[in-house]
């Protein structure tokens, strides 16, 4: 688990969740998000400036690109960050059926904040600041029928730059446990759950990892996942798996997930404050992923399951797959907390 404070210095860790390339602290350490620079050399755009000149949505599914640069900032929202300057770009959908919708700026090149009003200004209904890196997602957003719309597309502090919005309907990701799979045990999570079941290096002071059995076959794992909330912070549910070689290993995972999650072979030789990623890949939603390899020394190493970012839009209970190749061998040494005596501190 890594905390986030909704208002001090520990905001950064939203954005840091989910980068291109993560460190290893997102893992378990705050890191800070920079600021994104104020735009330069402005240029000027017919309509979309405010709510009363929007950009038109006429149907769905629609894609449009531009840049908010030379726009004027005229609204924000807090998700959580606020007194953001950035410029600002609006687009509005009539809504004439409900419907639930996705609203995605994952391919745009700056830091991207995006909202949604229902009939103006005063009600706000989604936010998003970093979804995707550091730009944005919305998903099962939903929309009533007769009610107008106004998509925000805004950027991090004073951040500007070229935008790609893509609106859809909101299809359902569901991922199934097969049969004969091994269940990873936790209970979901819910608001005030503290998770001492296998946090790994964010359960104080010894660590909580999961112990794997080496298998001749594939081991598959199937586990639930989220995002909630404990007084002023938020938490990931995030499943660590400890394996031990006894000799070196080409050891691969892959899966699926109903919500965004990264799946990561972590180096655990040298203990929690010398860990480092040996490979990473994001899997999820309803996106498989396969040969997330690498050839590991002897010794503890963890495999990291967790979701991309902290946003209480990845619901507890979310479900994941986690196959894992290569682990063969003898009994693992490991002298850590066995699956029993995990399983009897949930009783």
């Amino acid at each position: 688990m890594k905390r986030l404070f909704l208002a001090g210095a520990l905001l950064g860790v939203v954005a840091c969740a989910h980068a291109a390339i993560p460190t290893i602290d997102p893992v378990f350490r705050p890191e800070p998000k920079p600021l994104g620079p104020a735009y330069e050399d402005p240029v000027e755009r017919a309509s979309g400036d405010t709510i009363e000149d929007p950009l038109v949505i006429g149907s769905l599914p629609f894609t449009d690109s531009g840049t908010t640069c030379g726009f004027s900032h005229d609204y924000d929202a807090v998700c959580p960050y606020a007194d953001a300057t950035a410029p600002d770009v609006v687009y509005r959908y009539d809504c004439a059926a409900g419907e639930t919708v996705t609203i995605d700026l994952c391919a745009s090149s700056y830091d991207t904040k995006v909202y949604v009003f229902e009939d103006g200004p005063d009600r706000l209904i989604a936010c998003n600041d970093d979804w995707c890196a550091y730009q944005s997602l919305l998903t099962q957003v939903p929309l009533a029928a007769g009610c107008t719309y106004y998509i925000v597309v805004d950027g991090f502090g004073a951040s500007c730059g070229e935008y790609v919005l893509e609106v859809s309907r909101y299809t359902e990701c569901t991922v199934e446990c097969p049969p004969g799979a091994l269940p990873e045990g936790e209970i979901d999570c819910y608001d005030g759950y503290k998770d001492i079941y296998n946090s790994g290096c964010a359960c104080l002071p010894d660590g909580c990892f999961q112990l794997l059995e080496p298998s001749c076959d594939p081991i598959v794992l199937c586990g639930t996942t989220g995002v909630y909330q404990t007084g002023p912070m938020l938490y990931r549910d995030t499943d660590w798996f400890e394996i031990r070689l006894s000799a070196p290993a080409r050891v691969c995972l892959a899966g699926d997930a109903e919500i965004p999650m990264h799946f990561v072979i972590i180096d655990g030789r040298d203990g929690c404050q010398g860990l480092s990623f040996a490979v990473f890949a994001e899997v999820g939603p309803c996106a498989q992923v396969s040969d997330i390899c690498h050839d590991c020394e002897p010794g503890t190493w963890w495999l990291w399951a967790g979701p991309v970012a902290w946003d209480l839009g990845f619901a507890c209970g979310s479900r994941y797959r986690l196959e894992v190749g290569g682990y063969a061998g003898g009994p693992s040494p490991a002298q850590r907390t066995t699956w029993g005596a995990i399983k009897s501190l949930m009783r």
